[in-house]
C-alpha cells in the first residue's frame, strides 16, 4: 500500500491520507520526465459516498530538471490539486467538471495511486524549466553569452 488506498478500509464521509513522495515513485513507474531528484508531499482528501469515492489530491514540493537553458540541474517548487472520482457503478454520471473518472469493479478494492501521482507530479512542472531568477550567477557564461547576444546575432 506504498501509494494506494484499499476501498473497503475506508471510513464512510470524509478522511485525509497523506504520502511523502521522493525517487523510490520514479523506480515504480519506470519512467522520469527527465526529472533527476524529487522531494513532493501529496495530501489526498477522501469523501466516501454511497455511489462514488471522491478523491481531492493536493501536492507540494520540489523538483529537480536539467535547466532548458544551460542543461545543468536546477530545483524547481512545484504545486498542483486534482480531482478524481471513482464510481460503484457505471449508472452514476460525474458531475461535468470532474477531471477523471472511474467505474470500480464488484471485486475491485485497491486503488493503486502511483501513476497518478507520478502524472501530476510531471503537469505540475513549468513547461519553461528555469530558475525564476535566470540570469543569475548561478548560469554558465555561453547562457550569459546567448542571452546578451540576443535574437539577431545567436
Amino acid at each position: 500500500m506504498k501509494y494506494g488506498l484499499y476501498v473497503s478500509r475506508l471510513p464512510a464521509g470524509e478522511s485525509t491520507w497523506e504520502w511523502e513522495v521522493g525517487p523510490a515513485l520514479l523506480e515504480k513507474i519506470g519512467a522520469s520526465y527527465d526529472i533527476a531528484d524529487l522531494w513532493v508531499h501529496i495530501q489526498v482528501a477522501v469523501r466516501k459516498e454511497s455511489r462514488y469515492l471522491r478523491l481531492f489530491f493536493s501536492l507540494k514540493g520540489w523538483v529537480k530538471v536539467p535547466c532548458d537553458r544551460g542543461l545543468e540541474i536546477i530545483e524547481l517548487p512545484i504545486e498542483a490539486q486534482h480531482e478524481q472520482i471513482y464510481a460503484w457503478d457505471s449508472t452514476y454520471l460525474p458531475p461535468e467538471d470532474t477531471e477523471e473518472f472511474f467505474t470500480l469493479g464488484p471485486k475491485e478494492d485497491y486503488i493503486d495511486l502511483s501513476q497518478s501521482f507520478y502524472d501530476y507530479i510531471g503537469l505540475a512542472i513549468p513547461r519553461k524549466r528555469v530558475r525564476p531568477s535566470c540570469p543569475d550567477a548561478a548560469c554558465p557564461a555561453f547562457v550569459w553569452q546567448y542571452l546578451e547576444a540576443g535574437p539577431d546575432e545567436g
